[in-house]
């Protein structure tokens, strides 16, 4: 089913232009006599647009998310009691349409459209959440490919404000990846959104330069983990899973923990909150295991690290140490003040290892947030006892001189910032103030100088912060103390080799990396055991809800609470009602439960005229913006006019991932 309204092409690009209006330089198009009431909105649309976005070419691909269903929410919104969401998080349904020619030829506003799907959309973050650059998640109805990413469901536009260089994010996800571990792909676009306080008024308003990015899930192209569900059982059960670590103070709470003296040393203050499996899929076995002292990996790994440092090697069992090496350096050369703390994410696989990342979150990062000249690390105790271990201490020196010597170098990275920066710059040019939202322009928050020198900022604090790191990676052999190690446990008095009380490290650390190798990686298998009933467990299912009045989120929405460890169900308070302990005229969100089978886009259902004027008028301005086959004449011809066919260098594959 075609999505586009069809102009007769066979026409003169004259006489196709004039079926939209009869002057295409005029800022308002005429209204024909004897229009049909239809067309009459299709024009009189055009006439707000006054059309001087709709002829800019754009270096950069363009995305217009239409609300369809509700306006997307205004700040201060009216709060639902719990277990709801943040309303200024309420999701609505939205046309997400792109413009996106990736043959090198500019991209216009009225061009046809070379993706149109329908979405759930909604405003992210939690800083961010009330800047008026606001972040985006957009979960397509059905999965398919965005802005070349590969096909998924689950997006994200984020909108840099107080990175005047725009380029952060794009650069952190970069370098991961360079590290051949996932991250998600980046690439920029402008963002129009058609959501203005007239509801009747679908005049796309302008947001400025966005990063469009891939959101973090378990699934094809993104981080494969084998399926948990409740046919798993026995070993089965030991992936995948995969969790976030915020702070107690952070809007989240969660009782996935164990307590007890191997938590208390080095996971005190943090709560995982699952990210995989979703609530709607575990069963009581499934969250006993995560939970229960002698099985959750989390307790596996913390009583490693407690009891066993003088038997390095049962580390190797709990941890895909080459996975954290990388994390750490990634943290340390990019100066993020919120790592080890906050969106910090892990993943098990099935009969694998706990693996570190992907990264996430940037803002505060390469030099927008710390800039001390000294370790990050050093508060948080867990990794401050992993720097104790031999083989994490000798391969975090071997790691980095491998990256540096490649795509972590001065060089790789000068690159990759002029090349992912110039089709930004060259949108710019057309900027009196570049940090404005005006058309063309990045509207960011802070920021002086011009973006050039913004960017060069950049480069200067990322390669200064690289060989800062160049002279000290090597000192992680030490003589070891309960207080650069944690006092708790039997300590090695070295972290030398496997004998602690090898010293030879000292002497001749390069001998001393060499004997360890950087571990490889590993992929479970997946399980085929037969299919039990999930259930909706309310200690988990509402974890992480945020709310705009509180910092602290309870769980068991919000009027009960839950024991650590298995078996855990809701105690409810203030009269409230067992399972959920929502208030009665609350109605329970339970999600949809993701799946990894993707399919290709289905067609958008016909419009219904019956419908609101509001959901009715989205789907017409929609299709209206496909008559660009006419319209884009006009921009073609501008484009030959001034000379930008193909003049510009457009992100190549290697800026925004493969």
């Amino acid at each position: 089913m075609a999505l586009f309204l069809i102009l007769d092409l066979s026409t003169s690009p004259t006489v196709a232009a004039r079926q939209i209006g009869d002057d295409l330089t005029a800022v308002k198009p005429a209204t024909p006599k004897h229009v049909p009431p239809v067309a009459k909105m299709l024009l009189e649309f055009l006439n707000k647009f006054h059309l001087a976005a709709a002829y800019l070419a754009n270096k950069l691909p363009i995305v217009v998310v239409s609300p369809i269903t509700a306006r997307l929410p205004r700040d201060p919104c009216m709060q639902k009691p719990l277990p709801a969401p943040d309303c200024l998080k309420e999701p609505v349904q939205a046309v997400v349409e792109v413009v996106d020619h990736r043959n090198g030829s500019l991209n216009c506003f009225l061009d046809p459209r070379t993706s149109l799907q329908q979405a759930a959309v909604h405003y992210r973050g939690q800083s961010s959440l009330h800047f008026s650059k606001h972040q985006l998640a957009v979960t397509l109805n059905q999965g398919a490919e965005f802005l070349g990413f590969p096909s998924d469901t689950q997006f994200v536009l984020h909108g840099p404000t107080i990175d005047s260089s725009l380029l952060r994010n794009h650069l952190a996800h970069w370098l991961y990846r360079g590290t051949t571990r996932y991250s998600p792909r980046t690439r920029h676009v402008v963002l129009f959104v058609r959501d203005r306080e007239d509801p009747t008024d679908f005049t796309p308003e302008y947001k400025g330069i966005y990063l469009a990015l891939e959101k973090i899930s378990y699934g094809p192209s993104r981080v494969g983990l084998a399926p948990l569900d409740a046919s798993c059982r026995g070993s089965e059960l030991s992936g995948g899973w995969a969790w976030q670590i915020n702070p107690l103070n952070y809007g989240v709470y969660s009782p996935n923990i164990v307590r007890d003296k191997y938590e208390t040393a080095f996971g005190s203050g943090e709560r995982p909150v699952l990210t995989y499996p979703s609530g709607e899929q575990l069963t009581q076995r499934m969250r006993d295991y995560f939970v229960d002292s002698t099985t959750s990996p989390l307790s596996r790994l913390y009583r490693a690290l407690y009891e066993n440092m003088t038997s390095p090697e049962t580390l190797d069992v709990e941890v895909d140490i080459g996975s954290f090496v990388d994390y750490f350096l990634h943290t340390e050369m990019s100066q993020n003040t919120d790592a080890y703390r906050r969106s910090t994410y892990f993943f098990k696989d099935r009969g694998q290892p706990i693996n570190a990342g992907p990264v996430w979150d940037f803002n505060l990062a390469y030099g927008t947030g710390a800039n001390q000249l000294d370790w990050l690390y050093k508060p948080f105790s867990f990794w401050k006892r992993l720097t104790c271990h031999y083989k994490f201490a000798s391969l975090v020196p071997k790691r980095w001189r491998e990256l540096r010597a490649g795509v972590w170098s001065d060089e790789a990275i000068t690159d990759f910032l002029g090349n992912a920066s110039m089709p930004i710059h060259r949108q710019l040019t057309k900027c009196s103030n570049w940090t404005s939202n005006e058309l063309y322009c990045a509207n960011v928050r802070v920021g002086g100088g011009t973006f050039t020198e913004n960017v060069e900022a950049l480069r200067q604090t990322v390669v200064r912060r690289a060989a800062w790191m160049d002279g000290r990676v090597a000192s992680f052999f030490m003589a070891l103390n309960a207080s650069t190690c944690v006092p708790v446990g039997t300590l090695p008095k070295f972290n030398c080799a496997s004998n602690g009380n090898d010293d030879g490290c000292l002497r001749d650390p390069d001998a001393y990396m060499d004997a360890v190798a950087f571990p490889s990686d590993t992929t479970g298998d997946k399980s085929n055991a037969t299919l039990d009933t999930p259930s909706v467990d309310f200690c988990w299912l509402s974890v992480g809800v945020s709310v705009a009045q509180s910092a602290l989120t309870p769980f068991c929405s919000g009027y009960g609470y839950c024991a650590t460890g298995p078996g855990a169900v809701c105690k409810c308070i203030k009269g409230k009602q067992p399972p959920s302990c929502a208030a009665a005229e609350v109605e329970v969100p339970v999600q949809e439960v993701a799946t990894t089978t993707l399919s290709s886009p289905s067609p958008l259902p016909t419009p219904s005229f019956a419908m609101s004027p509001y959901l009715a008028a989205g789907y017409i301005v929609v299709l209206t913006l496909s008559i660009g086959g006419a319209v884009a004449v006009f921009c073609r011809q501008h484009r030959v006019g001034t000379g930008e066919s193909s003049g510009f260098a457009r992100e190549t594959p290697a800026s925004y991932g493969t």
